[in-house]
This record gives C-alpha cells, structure tokens and sequence, in this order.
C-alpha cells in the first residue's frame, strides 16, 4: 500500500511538471514576434546590430532621425537612377561599386530565374539593351542600415533580341556597410498590360 502511495505521487509529480512545462513553452511561443510580412523576415535574418540606431540618431532624437532618414532616402534614391544609368550606358566599373558582392537577382523572365553577381552583371551588361527607363510610384523604407526601395520601373529595352519593354514592379533591398551603401537584393516581375 505504501508502495502504491509513493508511485501515485510521482505520477502526479510528473504530470505536474508536464503541465508546466508545456504552458511556459506555449508562453514563450506567445512573446515570440510572429513575421507578417516580407520586411520582418528580413529584420529577422540581420544581425542584431543591423538594427540599432546610428549614435547621431540617439543623441540628437526623432528629428535628427528624421532628417537622417530623408537623406538616406534621397541617396538611395539617386543611387536607384545611377544603377539604371550604368546598365542604360553599360558601365562596368560604376555598376560594380554599386552591386554588392553577395548580390542575388530574380526575374521570372530569365531562363535562371535567380543568379548571383556575376549572373547579373552578365544580364546587365551584356545581354540587356536598356534604351530608356523611368521610376514611378517609388517607396523607400529604411531600418536602421537596411533599407527596402520598391515601386514600378518603366523601360525600354531587349534581351537578346527579344523585347522586354514595359512595366515591372521592382524591389531592391541595400545595406550600408562601413558607411556605403550597396544593394545586395533586386526582383523584378514584368506586369502585363490589362486588356
């Protein structure tokens, strides 16, 4: 009978610390940030520090902030148009200080749909003839040293002798690293015209 006491006890000790156990894992599980969207996977994939605000930003509060992220924006603006201006006039070298060297590039109209560096700068520089582009509807959005540009480019061009003119939806994502900006994502969808 004594036996059988101490056998029941453990067993309600063991259930017990199994019911504990699982609601601080379902607790834990509730704290954890869900992502929602594509902009938190990419904030849950830098390392911490990517997310840290610049010491100028801590000292001088929300409007140096807010006056350091229009000027990030205008830059990776103007960045945007001189990575399209190297490809328009087959630029090499100032392609090459733009596009980082872990680039990757997708685009459904390519036969590899996604390539790294050298697949883009191939594609860049020699497949595509770029004649015109203008952006339209863009947005940047900047986290700490990431920042996501995306909206529509309208272009003009060719690859190799097939015609991809029209209207693509575009999203390039950059990281500053020691203080230079670089773009080390791109994608582009080719929006077809309704009818």
């Amino acid at each position: 009978m004594r036996s059988m006491r101490i056998h029941f006890l453990l067993f309600t000790w063991m259930v017990i610390c199994a019911v504990a156990t699982t609601i601080t894992a379902t607790a834990q599980d509730k704290e954890k940030p869900k992502p929602g969207t594509t902009v938190d996977s990419w904030r849950q994939a830098l390392p911490a520090e990517a997310e840290t605000r610049a010491p100028a930003e801590e000292m001088a509060g929300d409007a140096a902030s807010s006056a350091s992220r229009d000027e990030i924006r205008k830059t990776l603006l103007a960045l945007e148009q001189q990575l399209m201006e190297s490809v328009k006039l087959r630029d090499a070298d100032s392609l090459s200080l733009i596009v980082a060297s872990d680039f990757t590039f997708a685009n459904p109209r390519l036969a590899v749909q996604r390539s790294d560096r050298s697949g883009f700068m191939q594609h860049a520089l020699s497949d595509m003839k770029l004649t015109s582009y203008e952006f339209d509807k863009t947005t940047v959005r900047v986290f700490g040293r990431t920042a996501i540009v995306s909206g529509l480019i309208k272009q003009r061009a060719s690859v190799a002798g097939e015609d991809w003119s029209g209207t693509y939806l575009l999203t390039d994502v950059w990281i500053s690293r020691d203080g230079v900006w670089r773009v080390v994502s791109r994608h582009e969808s080719f929006l077809h015209e309704k009818k």
